[in-house]
């Protein structure tokens, strides 16, 4: 099963790349009462996007190398399987005679 760590962190890291080259093509200046103001807001949020996108990735690929390193102990059962210690639990009676609901015959015995 894919963790969604991987697209999201891909994500992150293509857009914030983006973001952060846009940035150093592109610098923004404001216009102010006391003259241009440069303010380019892309850059700094593109490397912090990128970071965030190579945090999640590398988590990601960490538990990925941590469960390979325990092997298939580790998963988790499926809900199917019972552990040897531990009987499943009687849902249906085995017989018609062991039900709950009386039978139209029992209820005439009873009466």
């Amino acid at each position: 099963m894919l963790d969604v760590r991987y697209p999201i962190g891909y994500l992150f890291l293509i857009l914030g790349a983006l973001l952060a080259i846009y940035g150093y093509g592109h610098p923004a200046s404001f216009n102010t009462v006391n003259g241009p103001f440069p303010l380019n807001i892309d850059v700094p949020w593109g490397i912090f996007m990128f970071l965030f996108g190579m945090g999640t990735v590398s988590l990601a690929k960490l538990d990925e190398v941590k469960n390979a390193e325990q092997g298939p102990a580790a998963l988790p059962q499926a809900a199917s399987e019972v552990p040897e210690n531990q009987s499943k639990p009687e849902c249906a009676p085995d017989s018609l005679s062991d039900s709950v609901v009386p039978t139209a015959s029992e209820a005439d015995k009873e009466n």
